[in-house]
């Protein structure tokens, strides 16, 4: 998994200065809108029962998850094609993208299609097949994104081929996984079919569209929170700028943590099942790596991302930069949570972890409220990073508390290097402003 996200990282570093060349901030900003309706589609279509596919031991009970989740993911297509056909107009003026267009039909679509391939890749967590699916990944990405690169010259920047690309890479990558052996199980999946027992899993993991796709839902809506605001009080460039910045700190999170997320989950899940006592040294010990993985990438793009965007994107990035300035030491801490995620779900504590989402988006709101109440986005965007710093780091203490760790070690520790880091950081760049 890390091999293959590797070469799908690099080649995104590698191709970022000509994307960022080919298209306007303005064309991402109506790629992140986009991107955000169909995020949030697709935390709701299956209310979140795909995560519980690793849970039961009998092959019926885990087939029936799967036909559950299948046709919870058909009847949102639906409704919501539907809801798109009737209110198209009203929806596009209401988010203020009207450049989106007839695009805005390929939203359910997009999101069914990529359901459909979260579902077929929760199957492949559950029989270890990591080998295949990071095959599969680096397939698709490189596929897409070479679309997107062919298009954005064809169609000279414009938002048509990102959109394009994107969509090309969920439907490909599903294709792919489906036809690399799932489609061999469908007849056994077909013919075992049995609404009594759909309604039965349906009801024993009830806590998943309870507290995990609420959950689920509401971090997405705090991840999008931002393109939400931005777009209607400070325009779309503002929104290109901060999608354009995020894309990139999701690389490195896309390296380390994605390759590490299902392999870790399938192990501390079968780790609590067998050796429970085994289960706090696991997690501390992924946690640590993390963010020493982490410490210094990270702590120079909070330092040096305006100089860095500037240079390497051009100048009309810059300010993608300095939206990265504010954000890195969060991302530091949401790359180490990766070793905290799963605990909740494993320890069956979901209605702790909804509470902290819920959390997050209120912090998140009334940072980014302020900012459009001043009408300084800087400002708003400084609280947004620093309030959700804050929040993930006691989210992660307090699952450190559950096990029984010295979590309070752990955040002094991580907070007194945190400090270290950017003081040296800061101390080089004022002598290299001097020396310059």
């Amino acid at each position: 998994m890390l091999s293959a996200t590797t070469v799908t990282t690099v080649v995104g570093l590698m191709l970022s200065p000509v994307m960022s060349r080919l298209y306007a901030p303005a064309a991402y900003g109506l790629f992140a809108v986009f991107n955000g309706l169909v995020s949030n589609l697709t935390m709701i279509s299956t209310l979140a029962y795909p995560s519980a596919f690793l849970l039961p031991r009998k092959e019926e009970k885990f087939r029936a998850l799967v036909q559950l989740s299948v046709l919870l993911a058909t009847a949102n297509f639906g409704i919501v094609s539907l809801a798109f056909m009737l209110l198209q107009d009203s929806l596009l003026r209401w988010l203020q993208v009207e450049a989106l267009g007839n695009w805005i039909y390929a939203v359910p679509a997009t999101a069914f299609v990529y359901n459909l391939m979260l579902i077929m890749n929760a199957c492949y967590v559950r029989t270890k097949e990591f080998r295949k699916q990071a095959g599969i990944n680096v397939i698709t990405s490189l596929a897409g994104r070479s679309l997107t690169l062919a298009a954005g010259f064809l169609l000279h920047g414009s938002a048509t081929g990102l959109l394009l690309g994107e969509v090309f890479t969920k439907v490909m990558g599903t294709g792919v996984v489906y036809f690399s052996g799932i489609n061999r199980q469908i007849r056994t999946l077909t013919s075992s079919f049995s609404w009594t027992r759909i309604w039965a899993v349906g009801y024993e993991y009830r806590e998943y569209p309870l507290y995990v796709a609420t959950g689920g839902y509401l971090n997405t809506l705090a991840l999008q929170l931002p393109v939400l605001v931005m777009t209607g009080a400070f325009g779309p460039t503002n929104v290109g700028f901060y999608a354009f910045s995020t894309s990139l700190l999701e690389l490195p999170l896309g390296l380390v943590g994605a390759a590490i997320s299902p392999v870790f989950l399938q192990k501390v899940t079968e780790t609590y099942e067998h050796e429970p006592n085994r289960l706090p040294k696991l997690c501390i010990s992924l946690y640590n790596k993390l963010f020493y993985v982490g410490l210094v990438p990270f702590g120079i793009i909070t330092v040096y991302g305006d100089w860095i965007f500037g240079f390497v994107f051009g100048s009309r990035w810059e300010a993608a930069g300095i939206f990265t300035t504010y954000l890195g030491c969060y991302y530091l801490f949401r790359l180490a949570s990766y070793a905290t995620s799963p605990i909740y779900a494993v320890l069956r504590k979901q209605r702790l972890a909804l509470w902290g989402v819920v959390l997050l988006v209120v912090v998140r709101a009334f940072s980014l409220g302020i900012g459009v109440y001043a009408d300084d986005i800087n400002l708003g965007m400084i609280l947004f990073g620093l309030g959700s710093l804050a929040v993930t780091f006691c989210i992660d203490m307090n699952i450190l508390y559950m096990l029984n760790i010295s979590w309070w070690l752990v955040a002094v520790r991580s907070a007194t290097l945190v400090l270290l880091t950017l003081i040296v950081l800061y101390t080089t760049r004022v002598v290299i402003q001097y020396l310059a």
